[in-house]
């Protein structure tokens, strides 16, 4: 099987400015070997990177639309702290967290 011929790998991205001003990023995608990677980040209302991570799934267990939702969950749930708290909004007071 050549290039052409060979099946695209699927991608999902979802981007949101989330209520306290933090912008979200979510990709996911199916690498080569069937899993599906994910791709966190939460950044700041003035663009600084609070959390990037990435994590990979299992593509027998995950798709690529629920590593994405997934992803997303864990996204609004830095933003919004977890004890209820808007850590993005006091960030600047965080950096050594």
């Amino acid at each position: 099987m050549d290039k052409a011929q060979e099946k695209a790998l699927e991608e999902e991205c979802f981007t949101q400015e989330v209520e306290n001003g933090c912008h979200i990023e979510v990709r996911a995608r199916e690498r080569e070997d069937a899993d599906i990677e994910v791709l966190v980040s939460v950044y700041t209302a003035t663009g600084q990177c609070v959390v990037e991570r990435t994590r990979q799934l299992p593509g027998a267990e995950w798709t690529v639309h629920d590593g994405l939702k997934r992803g997303i969950d864990q996204a609004e749930r830095i933003a919004g702290g977890e004890s209820g708290r808007l850590p993005c909004a006091d960030a600047h007071l965080h950096d050594d967290d």
